[in-house]
């Protein structure tokens, strides 16, 4: 793959994405995204642009307090941090790690805002289903009624066959007349 092609496939995505999320500034600090609120918290060297936020914007952010986003290479990047108070707070995602994150992940002097997001959206929790001791872990294939026991079966033979360096697959056939092992 050549890189107008991916090029091309990096375009295609942008306007994709390009009408996914409504940026709409309410005054100099707050601005909602598809209705969602947020307020602009810190912005070093006119970092902020909402229209591009709005296109890099993903629903995974929705669930951190604050974004960060910086940017590097002509390119905004956006990352997410937790509140204390956030049920899926965890120190490296903190609030006090954005400062950390600004000095060690981010390039020396660059651009970047942090935004704080009004409004929490806390993704769903699945319930795992609890694993019953009843039966095994690897559930067979029912084989026809009509087919006779493993033992009992004098018209079939198993042949292993290799489809790849470590794969393998059994292939079972009905034996011709005449045919032994």
């Amino acid at each position: 793959m050549n890189r107008a092609k991916i090029q091309d496939y990096i375009d295609q995505r942008e306007e994709q994405r390009a009408d996914l999320y409504h940026y709409e500034a309410t005054d100099e600090k707050h601005f909602q995204l598809n209705g969602h609120a947020y307020e602009l918290v810190k912005e070093y060297r006119h970092a902020f642009d909402g229209e591009e936020f709005a296109k890099r914007f993903s629903n995974i952010l929705s669930k951190y307090d604050y974004i960060v986003g910086d940017w590097g290479y002509e390119q905004l990047r956006l990352t997410g941090f937790y509140d204390r108070q956030n049920p899926l707070y965890n120190p490296e995602h903190g609030v006090e790690a954005i400062e950390d994150f600004l000095y060690e992940d981010c390039n020396f002097g660059c651009a970047y805002f942090i935004v704080h997001n009004d409004s929490v959206h806390l993704p769903r929790q699945h319930r795992r289903r609890k694993r019953h001791s009843r039966g095994p872990a690897i559930k067979e294939r029912r084989r026809k009624a009509n087919q006779p026991d493993v033992k009992h079966r004098r018209n079939q033979h198993a042949k292993r066959v290799r489809t790849g360096k470590h794969q393998q697959k059994f292939v079972i056939r009905s034996r011709k007349q005449g045919d032994k092992d």
